[in-house]
């Protein structure tokens, strides 16, 4: 009887000892590991800061656009050059005309939200806690993973509150009888994907900082990317530099509100942009986590 319960005995301390082996050689789970990035990510001031700055600036510079676009379409239909109801003449006075200003007004906003995503890994890199995070995680995919996870939701968050209001507010200047609205064709996705595009920045600014794990470098290198290169990459007059700047995020997401069927390209392409801008450096980012050192 003795015997048996020793073996028993043994044969439980044995599991328990594997299990917290085995718990132990892979880190946390990764509902626990969200659950601490979650933690980090909420517990800093500066991620509010930089929140409540993206819906200030992005509802605000989009509401003052839709404000400037209607006042510049009344002084136009007074003078003559667009007759009222009549052919746009310069104005475009349909669902495009409004929904492209008013929406690339958020492109900002959408800047800091992949500055979050950013700060998100730099931060760590910057305080020294990426060796205590990466050492209770030695796997570490799922760290990067569990920080896009929160970056998803709360970028997510944030970025339809903005397309939303920023539609609702600058629209609301223009005349009732042409005054775009959630219920026209097109419009809902439009503005759903200008939040995709928002989020995909804030994605590609998580993947830029884990590859960097710099700040200076990571906000150099995004504010590149989404302002300077787009205008810029055009004017060399080569043609493959003119398709990659039409290839941007914020393109991509804009693409769906040119529902006059002037988008460069269509919704499939635009979708594989926006997924591919959020996915490639994150992957990237990946490769290198686990290679180097923290």
């Amino acid at each position: 009887m003795s015997s048996t319960s020793t073996v028993g005995g043994g044969s439980r301390g044995t599991r328990r000892v594997a299990g917290s082996q085995s718990t132990g050689s892979g880190g946390a789970s990764l509902p626990r590991v969200v659950g601490g990035e979650w933690t980090k990510l909420a517990t800093l001031r500066s991620t509010w800061v930089l929140v409540l700055v993206v819906l200030v600036l992005g509802i605000g510079v989009a509401t003052l656009s839709g404000w400037g676009v209607s006042q510049a379409l009344e002084a136009a239909e007074t003078s003559g050059q667009v007759p009222p109801g009549g052919p746009p003449g310069g104005f475009q006075t349909g669902p495009t005309g409004q929904l492209v200003p008013i929406l690339s007004s958020t492109s900002l906003a959408a800047l800091l939200l992949a500055v979050l995503g950013g700060l998100a890994v730099t931060g760590e890199y910057a305080t020294g806690t990426i060796t205590a995070t990466l050492t209770a995680v030695p796997r570490r995919w799922p760290v990067l993973a569990a920080k896009a996870l929160v970056l998803l939701v709360l970028a997510g968050v944030v970025a339809l509150v903005v397309s939303f209001a920023a539609l609702l507010l600058g629209a609301s200047f223009f005349p009732e009888d042409v005054r775009v609205g959630l219920g026209d064709d097109g419009v809902l996705g439009a503005v759903l994907a200008n939040a995709a595009g928002m989020v995909s920045l804030a994605l590609l600014g998580l993947g830029v900082g884990t590859l960097l794990r710099s700040t200076a470098g990571t906000i150099t290198l995004l504010v590149a990317l989404v302002f300077v290169a787009p205008p810029l990459l055009p004017v060399f007059g080569v043609d493959w530099l003119t398709t990659a700047s039409e290839h941007t995020p914020v393109s991509a997401a804009l693409s769906f509100a040119q529902l006059d069927g002037s988008a460069p390209y269509g919704t499939t392409a635009a979708v594989l942009v926006l997924v591919g801008w959020a996915v490639v450096p994150l992957v990237a980012g990946l490769v290198l986590l686990q290679r180097r050192d923290a």
